[in-house]
């Protein structure tokens, strides 16, 4: 059966406090859908489209190499790991300071991590390790979210290592300038430069300014962290990251009659000229969009924009950033409010799964939100006309939500916070009267598409058959 996962990413349930934006006059065939067809809400807990796409199509709940550490660790294999006891042997030999550079997102699964490898590392408290953090988001509105993360690191790992400085991941990556690589390393030797002891002070103005986290210019914390000529790096990474140019900056450090033997360690593998040792490989997720096609026999298309085509291959095809061709991927900027543009390029395809993107987090006012969410409203109205002539099933929802401050057309300011996003499954076979839909996670939003695609998919869904019981009661 050719099923449409129609996606409002952004879009959800109004939690409490959040000013009302959704209403029947706004969206009157999403409102149409959700009375005449089974509805229900996921639970999300990320704010942008990759991380929307790695939780379900890997059918996770978070950054899946967190889960490969935490496993490694449960299991005792961190302790033995042949570079966890080298960089424990090299910081008892040395007795030099171990610079950790954290990249931080909004997953708090990272201070689970981090306190295992820190506790087994420092046991007796007496190393000299700094953890600077590195804000890798480009969304300004994940600061409430990364606040709580550095909270936490803050918390618990007192005694383990200290917070030296806070930077944002463009300053050590390789597009940015020498100059101001030179500027970043020279705070890091003379420990001089912009110092906040509150990072949430800092992180406050930075949100109040709207600069993405990934932009942050780096403050000091805490001192005592100046670079020596023996330190050893830590690259605490959960992706492929090319820092080459950083790497090469700090190599480069001239101490005048001492050499420099600065040495660097990673997480996960990064991209060097050299090999720099690393506790983790990368694992190929067994569970992907990918895998279940293989399985399942069928294909995918996938409606984007291109800026995000790349970042959704990576996820659909279980973290390998291969050509399938098995998935086909459109662009679709010029066409989003095309009705009759967007129904023509569906019938175009004759793939049985059809994934369509739509966003709303750019908006800038309620106004603007508004009319957005109309414009796509009247898109899936075409869509739902179009599935009912030729016999489609069409699954509407979201992959992440927001929580945005946004001006009304009175000028005043309002909070729009959505705490779930929405499930609408249209099927004429498997109905409302027959069956039902559970909450469930947004790692559970495929597993309904393979359910529509073929109704003998042997895994488990979030829809079930009411029993009699039910049927009499609710009928």
């Amino acid at each position: 059966m050719k099923t449409i996962l129609f996606l409002i990413n952004g879009f959800g349930t109004e939690a409490k406090g959040s000013y009302s934006v959704y209403d029947s006059d706004t969206m009157p065939n999403f409102d149409k859908l959700m009375k005449k067809y089974m509805f229900s809400t996921l639970h999300t807990d990320v704010k942008n489209i990759n991380d929307g796409y790695r939780n379900m199509s890997l059918e996770v709940n978070g950054l899946y190499n967190y889960d490969i550490y935490s496993r490694e660790a449960v299991e005792n294999k961190i302790v033995n790991n042949e570079t966890y006891l080298d960089i424990q042997k090299e910081l008892n030999e040395r007795k030099s300071k171990l610079h950790l550079f954290c990249f931080v997102d909004t997953s708090i699964k990272i201070v689970e991590n981090l306190k295992d490898f820190l506790k087994n590392i420092n046991k007796e408290k007496d190393k000299k390790i700094f953890l600077h953090l590195v804000l890798a988001s480009n969304n300004y509105e994940d600061y409430p979210s990364i606040q709580e993360v550095l909270s936490k690191i803050n918390i618990e790992l007192q005694g383990y290592a200290t917070i030296g400085m806070v930077l944002g991941l463009s300053n050590i990556l390789n597009s940015t300038s020498q100059v101001d690589m030179n500027f970043f390393l020279r705070n890091m030797i003379t420990e001089l430069g912009e110092k906040w002891q509150s990072f949430k002070q800092k992180l406050d103005v930075n949100y109040g300014m709207k600069t993405a986290p990934i932009l942050t210019k780096p403050f000091v914390v805490n001192t005592g962290f100046s670079i020596g000529n023996n330190d050893m790096f830590m690259i605490w990474n959960y992706d492929n990251i090319d820092i080459s140019n950083f790497i090469d900056s700090v190599k480069s450090i001239d101490y005048k009659e001492v050499p420099n033997s600065i040495k660097f360690y990673s997480l996960f593998p990064i991209t060097y000229k050299e090999t720099i040792p690393f506790i983790l490989h990368f694992e190929v997720a067994k569970r992907s969009l990918a895998s279940n096609m293989k399985g399942l026999g069928f294909k995918s298309v996938v409606m984007a924009k291109k800026s995000d085509i790349s970042g959704i291959n990576y996820y659909l095809n279980g973290m390998e950033m291969v050509n399938n061709p098995d998935i086909t991927y459109i662009g679709i900027e010029d066409v989003l409010y095309n009705k009759e543009m967007m129904v023509n390029l569906i019938n175009q395809y004759t793939q049985e799964l059809i994934i369509i993107n739509y966003d709303v987090i750019d908006a800038k006012s309620i106004e603007e939100l508004k009319e957005n969410l109309n414009k796509i409203d009247s898109v899936l109205g075409a869509i739902y006309d179009n599935t009912e002539k030729n016999s489609y099933n069409i699954i509407v929802s979201s992959l992440y939500t927001i929580d945005k401050v946004l001006e009304n057309k009175n000028g005043e300011i309002c909070n729009v916070l959505y705490s779930k996003v929405p499930i609408i499954y249209a099927d004429n076979f498997i109905t409302k009267k027959t069956h039902l839909i559970n909450d469930g996670n947004i790692s559970e939003l495929l597993k309904v598409c393979y359910k529509s695609i073929n109704k003998k998919y042997p895994g488990t869904t979030i829809i079930e058959r009411k029993n009699f019981l039910y049927r009499l009661i609710f009928k």
